[in-house]
């Protein structure tokens, strides 16, 4: 069985990450109090669909894919008899024949090319590998996906005893790191457009990552700062059949490697294939896991960010509205 890279120190990781802003490394209820008021303020002069955010339970683990991670767990380079995007194009290609999955594109009036990310997003959401990484416009979504399952820490201060929080600034990448619309000229491609990418022996360079959203109108357009995140595709990629997609305010980004993980993708060396990215490495606080309750507490009460929230079950929350409404008739 293959295993995936992790960090050891601190040290090791901050090299790949952009580590100039405030509170890299946080140890207290003070110190996270002062960066969670900084990054939630409208204070920056920017879009808001600017800022993405994704949480990690661990600092020690790297930003891979589930493909990447079923690919190298499993050893598939060995016995699959293809490679990493041919692996991924053949689900896609399985998942069309699904009567069902059939039904509700043809219901959208998508053609076979444009229903073959919105297939890779329903995957994503349903526990199927793909290249796809999940992150969020909302930085209490990533907080919460970060503590979801964490108790505390032990006090010590290694790597282990924290957890992470990942922050690409998109303006500062405007050139390379593309809305999947704007990357391929204006419409929808179909996947397999992008199955020179990746580890391709022959086209080393021809490489690319771009993110995939129906909350964002790519580069040309966007949110204002105090503007409330909001659907704006003509044609859904995410949040077609997808119910998780619109409380977490999620975001995909395409990464076509086997092994190459995004932060590492964010710091492609001129000697390294993909040399031509050149995309600036993005932010990352590591905070105390003795936090995690504390910070669980305090998204719930504040913004009301719980379990219930970000994984909906609407037959439950039907059940619940009829019996609130009933309730109160009895009160009368």
């Amino acid at each position: 069985m293959g295993k995936l890279k992790e960090y050891e120190t601190f040290e090791e990781k901050n090299k790949l990450f952009f580590n100039k802003e405030q509170f890299v490394q946080i140890d207290t209820k003070e110190e996270f109090d002062q960066w969670f008021k900084f990054y939630t303020s409208n204070i920056k002069e920017s879009k808001k669909t600017d800022f993405i955010y994704r949480g990690m339970g661990d600092a020690r683990y790297k930003l891979y894919t589930s493909a990447q991670r079923a690919w190298i767990q499993n050893d598939m380079k060995e016995w699959c008899g293809k490679n990493f995007l041919h692996f991924i194009n053949d689900m896609i290609s399985q998942s069309k024949t699904y009567p069902l999955i059939n039904k509700v594109f043809d219901l959208y009036d998508y053609n076979a090319d444009e229903r073959e990310f919105p297939i890779l997003s329903i995957l994503q959401h349903y526990t199927a590998p793909t290249p796809l990484m999940d992150w969020s416009y909302n930085l209490n979504v990533a907080l919460f996906f970060a503590t979801e399952n964490l108790q505390c820490g032990n006090g010590h201060n290694k790597l282990s005893d924290y957890f992470s929080i990942y922050r690409i600034d998109k303006s500062k990448n405007k050139n390379e790191f593309l809305h999947i619309v704007d990357f391929s000229g204006g419409s929808i491609p179909s996947f397999d457009k992008f199955l020179d990418f990746g580890d391709h022996e022959n086209k080393p360079n021809a490489n690319g990552i771009f993110y995939i959203s129906d909350f964002d109108e790519g580069n040309s357009y966007g949110t204002t700062p105090n503007a409330k995140i909001k659907i704006v595709a003509r044609k859904p990629l995410t949040t077609i059949y997808n119910q998780n997609i619109i409380p977490q305010e999620g975001v995909f980004i395409f990464n076509p490697f086997s092994e190459k993980t995004i932060e590492e993708v964010f710091n492609a060396s001129k000697n390294e294939s993909g040399w031509n990215l050149q995309l600036r490495p993005f932010s990352c606080f590591n905070i105390k896991k003795d936090l995690a309750d504390y910070i669980r507490r305090r998204i719930k009460e504040k913004y009301s960010i719980d379990k219930n929230f970000i994984y909906p079950k609407l037959n439950e929350d039907a059940q619940k509205i009829k019996n609130l409404v009933l309730n109160r008739y009895c009160k009368k």
